[in-house]
C-alpha cells in the first residue's frame, strides 16, 4: 500500500455524501484498508479488481451495474493502486 494512495483514498471517502454513515455506523469505508479491496477475492483469482483510471469512468459503470443487476454498486479510491474500482455492499 502505498501512502499517497493511501491518502488519496481517505480523502475520496470524507468527500462522499454518507461518509459520516459509512465510517461511524455501517464501517464499510474501512474496507478499503483490506487487500480484497483491490483483489478479485471472489474469483479466487488473486488478481486485481477491474481498476477505472477515473472517478468519473468508475461511477459510469457502478450506475450501469446498478441499474442491470437492480442492486447498489458504489466506487472507491483504492490504497493499493492508483485508480478506482467497483464494489457492492449492504447500504446502511
Amino acid at each position: 500500500m502505498k501512502i499517497k494512495e493511501l491518502l488519496k483514498a481517505i480523502l475520496f471517502q470524507l468527500k462522499e455524501e454518507n461518509a459520516f454513515r459509512d465510517i461511524f455506523i455501517t464501517k464499510n469505508a474501512f474496507g478499503i484498508f483490506s487487500i480484497n479491496s483491490h483483489i478479485n477475492a471472489h474469483a479466487n483469482t488473486g488478481k486485481p479488481k477491474q481498476m477505472f483510471k477515473t472517478e468519473e469512468g468508475a461511477r459510469k459503470a457502478a450506475e450501469s451495474l446498478s441499474k442491470k443487476y437492480n442492486t447498489h454498486f458504489s466506487t472507491y479510491k483504492c490504497a493499493f493502486c492508483e485508480g478506482y474500482h467497483i464494489g457492492k455492499n449492504k447500504r446502511g
